[in-house]
């Protein structure tokens, strides 16, 4: 297997693993938010992407990946993994779970 494939492999299986996570992390009762494009309409993940843009310049092996998925009943969260931390957002940008491999959840 190549390590591009093992690399794609061990980023799926993560992800995963985390939104398993994500069930058991607590949530507050927020409303479903309405857009066509999170990265245009979402000022909060603009402003995180272009922060995480600049953590990635200066960092050369930071790796940030961010998903978008449902939770709860239907609404839209956004999962943000930062290396060994895991931020779990609502649609209004507030973070409902924070993930840490090293020191379990919170």
């Amino acid at each position: 297997m190549s390590k591009k494939i093992l690399k794609k492999t061990i980023i799926f299986l993560r992800a995963i693993v985390f939104f398993v996570l994500i069930l058991s992390c607590n949530k507050s009762q927020v409303s479903l938010c309405n857009f066509h494009n999170p990265l245009k309409e979402l000022s909060w993940l603009k402003e995180k992407i272009n922060e995480f843009n600049l953590l990635t310049q200066e960092a050369q092996n930071l790796s940030i990946a961010i998903y978008q998925c449902r939770y709860g009943r239907g609404e839209i969260g956004f999962l943000v993994d930062k290396d060994n931390t895991k931020y779990f957002y609502n649609c209004k940008g507030e973070v409902l779970c924070i993930m840490n491999e090293d020191a379990g959840e919170t």
